[in-house]
């Protein structure tokens, strides 16, 4: 039976390739991936507040983990918080937990010790609010409580609000209207090109110690046609690949083990 350590003995791995967390050595900056970071690294650095979408799939919180990494540690003050639509205190309440505050009787209330807080530290902080595509429009209206109802002034934070696409129809309600206008700075991240694909799959399997292209043009040319470039399905298609030619003792993927692969995860 084939395990992870049989698969990268056959290979010639040091580590199973596709899996979810990406070091440096693997993370393809593409285009897309690439000018999503810059536009909010501008946000940051300019204390703009900022929008990231993406569709499931495409690695926005991979992107996210390459800004936080990329930050200056002793100079900034990161808070990452996953917003939940269950949370009991809504979203300003969810950020005075995260600060090790109890919220307050009005969410205003809970804002401004939340302001306090961050006007105290003497540190430059970074929110960034994820899974925003989760909450209803009265919870997302929360945020204008963080500026004292006045999104004209330059906050004491700077602020990256992310979810998936939904999030953008959300605040493109009437009601939302001058949250979604302050978010002055916008970033989204697109599928990969086909060529992007086999750039991603080759650079994957070079960070888990490939010495060779162990792919065959016209097999990454077919996981993209089957996966249209999200990385999350690239990932998936790539690894049953491997998986398949493994078991049928060969050494490079064909287009023949990514129809297996793609045959066995759709009827599974």
């Amino acid at each position: 039976m084939m395990n992870a350590d049989r698969l990268m003995n056959h290979f010639n791995l040091t580590q199973l390739p596709f899996g979810r967390a990406v070091s440096e050595a693997g993370l393809l900056h593409h285009r897309s991936f690439s000018e999503a970071l810059a536009r909010l690294s501008l946000a940051l650095s300019t204390k703009t507040p900022a929008l990231f979408t993406a569709e499931p799939g495409l690695g926005k919180s991979t992107l996210l983990g390459s800004l936080a990494d990329s930050l200056d540690k002793t100079a900034n003050h990161l808070v990452y918080t996953p917003l939940c639509s269950c949370n009991p205190f809504g979203l300003i309440g969810q950020l005075a937990v995260r600060y090790g505050l109890r919220p307050k009787r009005s969410a205003s209330q809970t804002a401004q010790a939340v302001l306090d807080e961050l006007a105290r530290s003497g540190r430059n902080e970074i929110l960034i609010l994820d899974e925003a595509h989760r909450l209803p429009a009265a919870t997302l209206d929360e945020l204008r409580l963080l500026s004292n109802l006045d999104f004209d002034r330059v906050p004491p934070f700077a602020l990256i609000l992310a979810g998936q696409n939904p999030l953008r129809d959300a605040l493109a309600q009437p009601e939302l209207a001058s949250l979604h206008q302050r978010l002055a700075i916008r970033a989204s991240l697109s599928p990969l090109s086909e060529q992007e694909t086999a750039d991603y799959i080759d650079r994957r399997l070079r960070a888990a110690g490939a010495r060779t292209t162990l792919f065959r043009p016209q097999a990454a040319a077919r996981i993209f046609e089957k996966t249209r470039g999200v990385l999350r399905l690239i990932n998936n298609l790539a690894l049953g690949a491997l998986l398949a030619t493994a078991t049928a003792g060969k050494k490079h993927v064909d287009v023949q083990e990514i129809d297996d692969a793609f045959f066995d995860q759709e009827n599974s």
